[in-house]
């Protein structure tokens, strides 16, 4: 099939990539992945308030644009390009969750604030043992007449430390034969306790959550969790593929400028293969990161099969450009000072989350029954 973004969504990339340019260079992410929060409040409200970025895909009657999931993957491509630090991801996770499982009720409490930007939200569902939080789950939802307590820990929870509202994946007497359901847990309910870890990489935040008979609201009713990984792991994609883009920029730009024997390194045919390899790598992720989006924002069925397999693309893509960036860069790309290994670092912690490229590739495999 043909696949193209209209002229509408080319110019609201390029808007954004201007925003983004002047707003939040690589100087100022690194000033903001230094404070307590991890990133810019005052960038943060500028994407909410003057771009109306966390409520593009919401339904109108939430307070949203009702554009679908191609314009949020856009926003992605570019924040991963860019790295920039913002709840952007974490909420559109947690919003998806509560559009495609919440309750009526539940999307009227907290989708018109995760369209302002005034609530942030995150999905806390990975585990110790089980990275995509949907099968394994060792944190137990307790229900004693109306009211539910969790208790449990979740690991890796993007923004966690300072999330306002937490959509929490538990087992329990009520998970329903899937053996998961989905809670609604307030950053300040008792029992509640959140550390920020000390991850691999330094531009997204992210916190150990533990749960002690955590008070939690059920978001609706019990269901399959898997399309929501499905969801994740091809909105992901699109992220590193806009970092996988800016790799490729960085070393291309480098391998002009950077002289050797009164020749630019990119003319070296060693510099110039790898160049054309991370070109082509990028390509095959692209395309398949956008195919996974397409089926997403359809809701078709190969949703099942897409996502994972253009996850495990963009992830290679993603660590191999990361990893050739640094070798065309030489010796100023083996300091740590250097932006290039903001994108090393972010490139395998992206690889890893919801499962790397075995797993990814395991789940195309279960899918079509192999």
């Amino acid at each position: 099939m043909f696949f193209a973004y209209d002229a509408d969504q080319e110019e609201f990339r390029a808007s954004l990539r201007r925003f983004l340019s002047d707003r939040a260079p690589l100087e100022a992410v690194r000033r903001a992945t230094a404070t307590d929060r991890g990133y810019d409040v005052e960038l943060w409200r500028q994407m909410s308030t003057q771009l109306g970025l966390p409520g593009l895909h919401l339904p109108e009657e939430h307070g949203g644009s009702g554009t679908g999931l191609i314009e949020p993957s856009i926003v992605l491509e570019e924040t991963g390009r860019a790295l920039t630090s913002s709840p952007y991801a974490a909420g559109l996770l947690a919003s998806l969750a509560v559009l495609r499982f919440g309750s009526t009720q539940s999307q009227a409490d907290l989708l018109p604030g995760i369209a302002s930007g005034e609530l942030v939200a995150t999905l806390a569902t990975a585990e110790v043992g089980s990275p995509a939080g949907v099968g394994g789950l060792e944190t137990t939802a307790t229900s004693r007449g109306d009211s539910v307590t969790l208790t449990g820990t979740k690991v890796l929870v993007e923004h966690g430390h300072t999330a306002d509202v937490l959509v929490v994946s538990a087992t329990g007497a009520d998970a329903g034969p899937t053996g998961a359901r989905l809670y609604v847990v307030s950053g300040d309910a008792p029992g509640l306790s959140r550390t920020r870890s000390q991850a691999l990489d330094l531009t997204r935040p992210v916190a150990q959550v533990m749960l002690d008979a955590t008070p939690a609201v059920a978001l609706g009713e019990p269901g399959d969790l898997s399309p929501l990984v499905d969801l994740g792991c091809a909105l992901l994609s699109a992220e590193m593929v806009g970092g996988t883009a800016a790799c490729l920029d960085m070393a291309v730009a480098y391998a002009k400028d950077r002289y050797q024997f009164n020749r630019p390194i990119g003319s070296f045919q060693a510099v110039k293969h790898r160049c054309a390899d991370m070109l082509v790598a990028l390509d095959g992720a692209r395309a398949a990161a956008q195919y996974a989006v397409f089926a997403a924002d359809r809701g078709s069925p190969e949703l099942a099969t897409v996502a994972p397999l253009a996850k495990a693309e963009a992830s290679e893509a993603y660590t191999s450009a990361a990893g050739s960036t640094v070798q065309v860069l030489g010796g100023i790309g083996f300091t740590w000072e250097h932006d290039a290994h903001l994108y090393f670092r972010r490139a395998w912690a992206d690889a890893a989350l919801l499962g790397g490229p075995a797993a990814q590739r395991a789940r195309v495999a279960d899918a079509l029954g192999l």
